[in-house]
């Protein structure tokens, strides 16, 4: 399963391998999410991409979701973590 998390400059810039990342989730407006990041992988563009935004990937993510982001940052999630997702991120 692959999941795209729009994040903010500062976050996509500081996301790493082994690192993590707070976002919203692409698609699912006030869906947000916590993910612990896996390997970073080299981000292969298609057509369909937008050329003035920037793209990330990591595999073997955990994802956590929160409906609204008071109970993000508490930690407060909506679900257990989704194991082994890949995870793109971008802004």
């Amino acid at each position: 399963m692959t999941i795209r998390i729009k994040a903010s400059k500062a976050e996509f810039e500081a996301a790493c391998t082994n690192g993590c990342v707070y976002g919203e989730i692409r698609g699912k407006r006030g869906l947000y999410c916590y993910a612990e990041l896996g390997q970073e992988k080299n981000y292969i563009r298609s057509l369909n991409d937008n050329p003035n935004t920037e793209y990330k990937i990591f595999t073997g993510c955990s994802v956590f979701f929160a409906k609204t982001q008071e109970k993000l940052n508490q930690g407060e999630f909506e679900a257990e973590d989704l194991p082994n997702i890949t995870v793109i991120i971008y802004c």
